[in-house]
């Protein structure tokens, strides 16, 4: 059943036309936390301690790899940090500056495939081995 706006008298389905018809409040969105799975906050403070870890070495140590000498540059990249004994493996390890060695990206890969490639890297394998009893 056809009606006037009550405003400007033109056809309508209701009391007043799409022009005139009063506005719903707008409703604010609920936090983007809410919708992010459980452990998400845990997971970002983790990777913010692990940028921080790897920022603090970088200012220590010389900005060279540890097996071949090669500059990296001035920008430090998560790529050149490697973790000896890996972090899943030995989470006591993980943030143990003794088990991160700045290699080149192409060392990093060859390393990843094959962990025993350099004898640098065996050598404070070894060491690490030591020190957590593991051995």
């Amino acid at each position: 059943m056809k009606q006037k706006c009550k405003t400007c008298n033109c056809t309508s389905e209701s009391e007043y036309c799409f022009r005139h018809k009063p506005k719903k409040p707008f409703k604010p969105k609920k936090k983007l936390l809410a919708y992010r799975p459980k452990g998400y906050q845990d997971v970002y403070e983790d990777a913010l301690k692990m940028r921080n870890f790897f920022m603090d070495i970088w200012s220590k140590r010389t900005h060279k790899s540890e097996v071949s000498g090669d500059y990296l540059g001035k920008e430090p990249l998560t790529v050149f940090f490697h973790h000896i004994l890996s972090k899943e493996k030995y989470p006591q390890a993980a943030f143990d500056e003794e088990n991160i060695i700045l290699l080149t990206l192409q060392e990093h890969d060859q390393v990843e495939m094959d962990m025993y490639r350099y004898e640098e890297v065996n050598n404070r394998r070894e060491k690490l081995l030591i020190k957590y009893d593991l051995k």
